[in-house]
């Protein structure tokens, strides 16, 4: 069967959604093509499961805090790990119901299988061929493993595996400190877990502002979670009683743990027919210009499977992916549309919660800016006060 369209999604993640969503809007015939569940990786795996979890975390902490407000709960809350999957699940399918209903009163049509691009304006799902003017990628990126001894061990997971967790491990290593690494770290710590962050460079969350970034390790410290900073990782082992021990290079310490996180995603660019189409790939991630286009012409890419020549980083977030598809559907129904990643705002759910938007202060020195600071610290906020949550800033 052969079906004509302005544009094919092939992910319908939160790029794929916001591609697919723009170029109905623009008047375009539009098919999004969804291996596995609408709402992508982001909506079941990772973002909101994560939330799910912080929001349970931070309820057993105000439970712990209640007595300083008169109220007398206990300070050992318990948490029913089951009831907390449940009302998770239920999130999850109530959104991904949302998802595909938003999709078809849009006109978009919604195709499940594996695609495979056999030319530049025809991809194959399950045998069925698709045609249309253009393809935007967004296919997202999968779970990889760290090229650390050891990593296959039984008890090493990944952050899917560790949203699903019915037991909360007594002891938990991290290695990493993305986003994901940081909620995670904080989320198991409150619903009770010793918790240590690893991270091989001399600070967490490399790509925020500096103070904001020391300021969070200090809330994460002071808290409790032992952080160690500019250490590898040697290897992973385990001992008779099948406890893990991470090993640090040049014998710098050794950590026990019950679990430990070992989160690493990569491009999902395999099995699509790129290179057979002669599309320019580097680490696996498909090369665009500014305007999301690849080297072929009428195909795109976007978030996590793309890596732009104008973006300074390689980082993966749903926020980005999703200005990336409206810029690319924009370009699709003829609207000469560019990348700006500066308004692309940046964010954890950790508490205090930490968002960043445009250039930090290093960047701009670096750019030979003239940098003018202005600051507000949380501490002398009156509702900060009221909710003793007062470690964060306001810094403009």
């Amino acid at each position: 069967m052969t079906d004509t369209q302005d544009l094919i999604v092939v992910g319908a993640g939160s790029g794929g959604f916001a591609a697919a969503m723009r170029a109905a809007q623009m008047g375009g015939k539009v098919t999004i093509i969804e291996q596995a569940l609408y709402g992508g990786n982001c909506m079941h795996k990772a973002c909101i499961p994560t939330k799910v979890l912080m929001t349970a975390a931070r309820s057993m902490a105000a439970i712990r805090k209640a007595g300083r407000y008169g109220i007398q709960a206990g300070e050992q809350p318990q948490v029913d790990m089951e009831a907390l999957h449940e009302r998770k699940e239920a999130i999850l399918e109530g959104l991904r119901m949302g998802t595909e209903q938003l999709l078809a009163d849009r006109g978009i049509r919604l195709v499940e299988g594996r695609a495979k691009l056999v030319a530049p304006d025809t991809v194959k799902v399950d045998g069925e061929r698709l045609s249309a003017r253009c393809v935007v990628l967004a296919t997202g990126s999968i779970p990889a493993q760290h090229p650390i001894e050891g990593i296959e061990l039984p008890g090493v997971i990944g952050t899917e595996e560790a949203i699903e967790l019915r037991e909360i491990p007594r002891r938990l290593t991290i290695l990493g400190s993305r986003h994901w690494d940081l909620e995670l770290a904080q989320c198991f710590h409150l619903l009770g877990s010793e918790v240590t962050l690893i991270e091989s460079g001399k600070r967490l969350l490399p790509e925020a502002d500096r103070e904001i970034s020391q300021r969070l390790g200090k809330v994460l410290y002071d808290s409790g979670i032992t952080i160690k900073r500019g250490v590898e990782v040697e290897a992973i082992r385990q001992s008779d009683d099948s406890a893990l021990a991470v090993i640090l290079a040049e014998g710098k310490d050794e950590i026990a743990a019950d679990k430990v996180l070992a989160s690493r995603r990569l491009p999902n660019s395999t099995g699509l027919g790129l290179r057979e189409l002669g599309l320019k790939l580097e680490h696996g991630a498909v090369v665009v210009d500014e305007r999301m286009r690849t080297n072929v012409t009428g195909i795109y890419a976007i978030g996590d499977v793309a890596r732009s020549v104008t973006r300074n980083s390689e980082s993966m977030w749903s926020h980005q992916a999703n200005a990336e598809g409206i810029v690319a559907a924009e370009n699709v129904m003829g609207r000469p549309t560019k990348m700006d990643y500066g308004p692309v705002p940046r964010c954890l759910y950790t508490q205090p919660e930490v968002a960043w938007v445009g250039l930090t202060e290093e960047q701009s020195e670096a750019q030979g800016l003239e940098v003018s600071v202005g600051k507000v610290p949380m501490a002398i906020n009156p509702f900060a006060m009221i909710l003793d949550q007062t470690a964060g800033l306001v810094k403009v």
